[in-house]
């Protein structure tokens, strides 16, 4: 009877031990879950993510910690002086240290942000690059951060080994924002900073739904990216909301507005209908990585601006043809090309690429003016021009032929000098002018055109020398939004 009690009470043991191993989060998930916020605090204090979230694995022990279990301190901030919280005591160097105390993980990592920002010994660390993450791991240890010798070297290996560094570019636009991207809200926004949500990164079990799951839509969010100029692809671009103005943007960048349309693919030089990208530079052949995954609802012209690559570069590389859309959860070849055209989107439709039409203006003919000879008379008909074409001056046939008649001489019996006829005078010929481009109306001085297709108002002011302000008020026009077939007033 009590070897049967000793080896339930062994298995008891053994079960709970193994439980509490297999609660235990891994570094993949602490990343997973607090990336996001990582993101946030760089592109509001300045804090690169990577060395946030480096910080945070090796302080917490990847969110297992009894510190961090205890108190939602990730950083192993110490009380200090200035501190009003809840507090903890705990041993660290010494013997029941104070350490702060915080509600919400997202509260230690906002303070941590903020006391590194605001403290004066780590101000030196600022003037690092944002993506420098050897500099500031070195340059924590030199500010006293931390007591640990090996400090750095274990910062930059946490960032090497699960590549870190991309959340820091993210932050400062010089990648793409993952489009798969998770919060952890759960987490950071509740107490208990170790625990794991549910559906978290390396969850057992075998549901195996969400490997099938296209990624969700990485359409632009204000939010995500940083204020003002940053890079996308090594091209410089800037976030713009919908109804921005391309006309006003334009000018407000010093950039034509027909090198705007056409940097980013778009179909007229309207207002944005959404939030996207615009790239203030000409988009790249190929992508700073290899492939991407079209996310739920995303078109080719989503990844497009996501990416920095052409658009008919993206179609190249993936054997699409224009109106074709790839279907959500498709993997687009970014640098290479690829063997296969990706499954398409439902109502996907094909179009044959047209190239695009370039306005050509009419050439001025200049006719040479024939000078008339100082008899008052005509000149002369050059001996190798043909009787059936007209002279230089533009004088018909006939009346050279009349007039060469008047000149022959005449003979009577019996034979009499000869005389030539006094000339006629004939007023000299006039340069014939080129008809314009378009005609205006009879009886009227007013110009009209017919919008062709790919015509834009901008495009059509250039064509007669006018306004696209004066275009819209002409023609009582709200915005800049034109169609094939118009009938405009252009001229008065």
């Amino acid at each position: 009877m009590q070897v049967k009690k000793f080896l339930l009470l062994v298995t008891f043991i053994l079960g709970a031990a193994t439980l509490a191993e297999a609660q235990k989060m891994t570094t993949q998930q602490y990343i997973a879950i607090y990336k996001q916020v990582a993101i946030e605090e760089q592109r509001r204090t300045g804090v690169p993510a990577a060395i946030t979230l480096a910080q945070g694995v090796v302080e917490t022990q990847s969110g297992n910690g009894t510190l961090c279990l205890q108190s939602n301190n990730h950083f192993g901030i110490k009380c200090k002086n200035n501190w009003t919280g809840k507090t903890i005591r705990y041993d660290d160097d010494e013997a029941q240290e104070c350490f702060r105390v915080y509600e919400t993980a997202r509260e230690s990592y906002k303070d941590h942000s903020d006391f590194l920002r605001n403290n004066p010994r780590y101000a030196f660390l600022f003037q690092f690059d944002g993506d420098d993450y050897k500099s500031w791991a070195y340059g924590l240890k030199q500010a006293g951060y931390a007591t640990n010798k090996t400090y750095p070297q274990q910062l930059i290996k946490v960032i090497e080994d699960n590549n870190l560094q991309k959340y820091s570019l993210i932050a400062l636009g010089k990648a793409a924002p993952e489009a798969d991207a998770e919060t952890g809200g759960d987490v950071i926004a509740g107490n208990g900073g170790g625990s794991k949500p549910s559906g978290s990164v390396g969850q057992s079990g075998n549901n195996n739904s969400s490997a099938t799951k296209p990624p969700r839509s990485s359409k632009p969010v204000a939010g995500n990216y940083p204020k003002g100029v940053f890079e996308i692809n090594g091209r410089k671009v800037i976030f713009a909301k919908a109804g921005t103005s391309l006309i006003a943007l334009a000018s407000q960048r010093d950039i034509r507005l027909s090198k705007l349309v056409r940097f980013n693919d778009l179909p007229g030089d309207g207002p944005l209908k959404k939030d996207m990208i615009i790239f203030l530079q000409k988009k790249g052949k190929k992508g700073s990585k290899d492939t991407h995954i079209v996310a739920k609802g995303e078109s080719l012209h989503d990844v497009s601006q996501t990416e920095g690559v052409m658009l008919k570069w993206l179609r190249r590389r993936n054997k699409l043809h224009e109106g074709e859309e790839p279907a959500a959860g498709q993997q687009l070849a970014l640098t290479g090309f690829s063997s296969n055209t990706p499954a398409l989107a439902k109502n996907t439709r094909y179009q044959e690429e047209e190239e695009e039409e370039e306005y050509v203006a009419p050439k001025k003919v200049e006719i040479p003016r024939q000078e008339p000879s100082r008899q008052g008379g005509v000149a002369s008909v050059p001996p190798s021009r043909k009787p059936e074409q007209e002279t230089t001056g533009g004088i018909p046939v006939a009346m050279i032929e009349d007039l060469k008649k008047n000149g022959e001489v005449t003979t009577n019996n019996p034979p009499a000098k000869a005389t030539m006829p006094k000339p006629v005078p004939v007023e000299p010929a006039t340069t014939p002018t080129p008809a314009p481009v378009k005609k205006p109306s009879a009886g009227t001085q007013q110009q009209f055109h017919e919008v062709q297709p790919k015509e834009t108002l901008y495009a059509i002011a250039k064509m007669y020398n006018t306004t696209v302000t004066q275009l819209q008020e002409w023609n009582n026009l709200q915005g800049n939004d034109i169609k094939i077939g118009q009938r405009l007033l252009v001229g008065k």
